[in-house]
């Protein structure tokens, strides 16, 4: 499990890169806003799976499931808490790339299956 949750992190992470330097090299926009909405879904991400890497040699079913919803929700509640800082900023956010950039790391999470897969 915990080799599935290091290949989650880097699969997000060179996500980041590969959008930041697509903006950075085709002036799609704001790179501080490309580089604010992936951390905006990394951050949170690496919560997540710190909580969940303690966890992983529970084998109780049901607190290891209650564990995973509570450390869910503190993921969700992180990254409000960070656009909300992010939005109350006073930046001038190119909101496009800022939420493209947080998608696309969050989607890349489906990815991980594939590449685990492979091995």
């Amino acid at each position: 499990m915990k080799s599935y949750i290091l290949l989650l992190l880097v699969v997000q992470l060179i996500t980041m890169l590969v959008f930041m330097a697509s903006v950075f090299v085709f002036h799609l926009g704001d790179i501080v806003s490309a580089l604010s909405g992936c951390l905006a879904s990394i951050i949170p991400s690496l919560y997540f799976s710190y909580k969940m890497s303690r966890q992983a040699n529970n084998k109780n079913a049901s607190a290891w499931l209650g564990y995973a919803y509570r450390a869910d929700i503190g993921k969700w509640v992180m990254a409000g808490i960070i656009f909300a800082l992010l939005f109350t900023s006073g930046y001038q956010w190119d909101p496009l790339i800022l939420f493209v950039g947080y998608l696309l790391v969050q989607i890349s999470g489906i990815f991980v299956p594939i590449f685990e897969k492979g091995n």
